[in-house]
Order: C-alpha cells, then structure tokens, then sequence
C-alpha cells in the first residue's frame, strides 16, 4: 500500500529526504519491498558486476539480534524490515570456479569494486522507497561489530557487511538538514584552496548551528566542524572493519 499517492519528480523525493527514526507498526507487504529493492538493482554497477547482495531481517529474533549489535537504535527495532547492505564478490567466485577460471578477489580494486556498487545500490533501494511514502534511515553502526554481523548473517568469505537501511511507514516529519554549500563540494577544473573551503565551512557552521538550536539538536557544540572533528577522531574505534575484510578474503593485497 502506498502511502503518499501523489507523484513526485524525482528531485522533489531527493530533496525531500531525511532520516527516519521513528515508525509506525504497519509492515511492507512482499510485494512493494520486492518493488523497491528491484529498483536498486538498476543502479550503475561496474562492468555488470552487481556485487552487493540485499539481506532483508524482519524475523524478531534476529532483528532484535541485529539491531543490539547495531547500537541498539530505536529505529531498527521499529522499522518494518532491516536491509543489511552487503558488498560481495562471493558470487563472483562461483562464477569463476563455473567456468575453470582464477581471479584474485583480494586485490584492492575488488573491494574498491563491490564498495562502491553497494552504495549505489543502497541508494538508490532508498531513493525508490522515499518516492512510495516509505521512510529510510541508514545505519553506519552495522560496522561497530562486523565479525558479530558476518555470524548472524552467516556471510561465506568475499562478502562484507557495509551498512544497514531501515525501512518503514515514517511515524515523524521534519525539515530535511541542511547540506554544504555547493561550492565546498563542486570544484571546478582543481581543488579549492585550503583557506576558500575554511570559509565556506565557517559559513556552514553557522547555518547548521541555526538548524540546531530550531531542532533542540547538539546545544554543547553546534558547529558542524566541531561534530565533525569529534566524530573523525572517533573513526578509530572501527578497527575490526579492516580486520573482517581482510578475514573475508578482500584487500589481502599487500602495499
């Protein structure tokens, strides 16, 4: 069932987005999931390799299993089906045992390959949902416990576990976030100047500091740079992201 019946151009579902985290109970019916996650699938992939693969968790057992090792977001719980996102190069290397050849799927260019195919194909899964009235919400934190993840998943070797998506009937609405300005991510002919992207980002900090204080978000530190600087140092913390894709089989090349 689709909740939002009124066409939208696609732009006007792009500029719509926000993250959803809160939902109501209705599930999707097989139906309009299949529909959307078959629209992700016409994402560009590289060469026709399509090396993602989509698990969708609405089981409670494993959903609930899922999310705690997710940081245990609310929005997980809630959603009607959990999307775990999957770069895989697993089914690449049937296809090349199929046909008596080799290939070396440790090399950075196959991860580099199934990474980037995975978050075409994410986005445009959410694109697709947004544009029936569903609302997404991606999780990050499907990388806090990758080796946790691959387990419950049971992913064989050569497939990694890249983000989450959440999907359901939104239960919230609220003004999208405010972006960049377009300079400080639209360079022309080279790369800005160290001292033109300072500025524009002292720009942004501003207006997000506005968005901020309007939503009763991050009354501490409101710069956007500062976030971003906290959150930055924190990287380090996903260690085990490194250490799972090279136990799966990807990036074993050595420097």
């Amino acid at each position: 069932m689709i909740k939002d019946p009124q066409h939208r151009s696609t732009l006007d579902v792009i500029h719509s987005h926000i993250s959803v985290r809160k939902f109501t109970d209705e599930p999707i019916n097989d139906d309009l999931l299949a529909t959307v996650i078959e629209a992700g699938t016409r994402a560009s992939t590289s060469s026709n390799m399509q090396a993602y693969t989509i698990i969708s968790i609405t089981e409670p057992d494993l959903k609930n299993r899922v999310a705690k090792l997710c940081a245990d977001q609310k929005q997980i719980h809630q959603s009607a089906t959990f999307l775990a996102c999957c770069a895989d190069m697993h089914r690449l290397e049937l296809c090349t045992k199929m046909h008596d050849g080799e290939a070396d799927f440790g090399i950075t260019e196959a991860t580099v390959i199934a990474l980037v195919d995975t978050a075409l194909v994410m986005q445009t899964i959410a694109i697709a949902a947004e544009s029936v009235g569903l609302g997404i919400c991606m999780i990050g934190a499907m990388r806090n416990n990758p080796h946790d993840i691959r387990d419950a998943l049971k992913l064989p070797k050569h497939v990694f576990p890249i983000a989450g998506l959440c999907l359901g009937w939104p239960d919230e609405k609220r003004d999208p976030k405010i972006r960049l300005p377009l300079d400080a991510i639209w360079h022309r002919e080279q790369y800005r100047s160290d001292d033109e992207l300072k500025s524009l980002v002292q720009a942004y900090d501003g207006m997000m500091s506005a968005y901020f204080e309007e939503h009763g978000m991050h009354a501490k530190e409101p710069r956007w740079s500062a976030i971003m600087a906290q959150r930055s140092a924190a990287l380090s913390k996903r260690r085990d992201v490194g250490t799972l894709i090279k136990d799966q089989g990807l990036n074993t090349q050595e420097s």
